[in-house]
């Protein structure tokens, strides 16, 4: 997980994911996180992620307009024309590059009221993250 959480393409440009990709960029310090971008990169069946852990020094330099304090507030992603998508719009984001039957999840974003439970949702987990590994350690 590590190579593929910490990889950095030189064919992207600064401030966007390689071509026909998108980097999603998680916080490598939460277990939790690390272990949601290993199941990503399990689910991607369509090779469309790119996964960066944001502690990682190229970061910063590949993406300068992300400020830390926000990235380690939410998931953020970045597709290749430099769009930033965060939370749980980042996550219906990823679904909307799978292939077959997986990208017909990211519909579930215009059914009324969805996107206002998964982004409650999504705060909720963010919020306890490193409360639940703590818990769960002891």
């Amino acid at each position: 997980m590590n190579q593929a959480a910490t990889r950095s393409n030189s064919s992207g440009e600064s401030g966007k994911a390689s071509p026909g990709k998108i980097a999603v960029l998680f916080d490598g310090a939460c277990s939790m996180c690390r272990a949601a971008a290993e199941e990503m990169r399990k689910f991607d069946d369509s090779d469309s992620l790119e996964l960066f852990d944001l502690h990682h020094p190229d970061v910063s330099a590949r993406f300068p307009e992300l400020r830390l304090e926000h990235l380690l507030r939410e998931l953020h992603i970045v597709d290749d024309a430099g769009r930033i998508y965060r939370g749980a719009r980042a996550i219906n984001e990823i679904l909307r590059h799978q292939s077959g039957m997986k990208r017909y999840l990211a519909y579930l974003w215009y059914v009324p009221g969805f996107p206002w439970l998964a982004d409650w949702q999504y705060r909720r987990l963010a919020a306890s993250r490193y409360d639940c590994v703590s818990k769960a350690s002891v």
